[in-house]
């Protein structure tokens, strides 16, 4: 038996729907709409002076002291505003601000209800600090004794009234109401700190009320019985007019960081 011989004519095949020829798939040297091999992107690279032109940052410490006060600041802005002359007794010590809201035309400008700008920054310790031998125990109440000293200081002033007086308070550890203090009073500048001195004073006693001069904040808001002149017959260094000027001047921003070291001064 013989093979049959097979031969296959291609002549009658149609390829059309039998997929791509080899000369249909894309290259990665064509052009066109096929696909093309990518270039490497460019990138950002150092100028010869990049030294002089990069911007330097001061890397953040949370650590550092006056970022401690800081958020010791933070921590009291955050507490609700309560009014003056009823703020409960308390235990602790720690930082205050007092705010104005009240119709006196010299604080106009920070006459708020909403107690955004302090009027006065303060702190209170514990008994002894000074000497090294604070008493920090759960019993003191050195935080609620001093505001309520500055409620009898305006209580007795002939020109202002407790209820125009709003206070935020904190009970903090003593190390840092000090640093929490500096802050505000750097940040804030509150009148009766920076340019009107002697708000936060206590009674010097007999001796020292018949030596000294009263201060320039009993000359502007007359009153305390002990500032009188009948007990303290020396007037202030600054007058009240002085103060008056100085008031102003800060709140139109009219004094510069050594107006405010100078006046500053004046209390050493």
């Amino acid at each position: 038996m013989h093979a049959i011989p097979f031969r296959l004519d291609l002549r009658h095949i149609d390829l059309s729907s039998r997929g791509t020829t080899p000369t249909d798939l894309p290259s990665s040297t064509s052009h066109g709409n096929q696909v093309q091999t990518p270039n490497r992107p460019k990138e950002p690279r150092k100028t010869k002076s990049w030294f002089q032109q990069a911007r330097r940052f001061t890397a953040y410490n949370p650590l550092d002291l006056d970022n401690l006060g800081r958020s010791v600041e933070l921590e009291l802005l955050a507490r609700d505003p309560e009014p003056l002359g009823n703020v409960v007794l308390m235990y602790g010590s720690g930082i205050y601000a007092l705010y104005y809201t009240g119709p006196h035309e010299l604080y106009a400008p920070i006459s708020q209800e909403n107690c955004e700008v302090p009027i006065y920054v303060g702190q209170a310790r514990p008994k002894g600090t000074r000497k090294g031998i604070a008493d920090e125990s759960a019993d003191s109440t050195a935080l609620w004794d001093r505001i309520k000293d500055h409620r009898s200081s305006i209580q007795q002033a002939c020109d202002l009234e407790v209820e125009d007086f709003m206070v935020r308070h904190l009970v903090a550890i003593e190390a840092f109401v000090s640093l929490a203090e500096r802050v505000m009073i750097r940040h804030h500048h509150p009148v009766w700190n920076s340019v009107v001195d002697g708000f936060g004073n206590h009674d010097p006693g007999a001796d020292r009320r018949k030596t000294g001069k009263r201060p320039p904040w009993d000359e502007l808001h007359p009153g305390r019985w002990w500032s009188h002149p009948a007990n303290m017959p020396a007037p202030s260094l600054v007058s009240a007019e002085t103060s008056k000027e100085r008031v102003r001047a800060l709140f139109g921003g009219n004094l510069s960081a050594e107006d405010l070291a100078r006046i500053e001064a004046e209390r050493l």
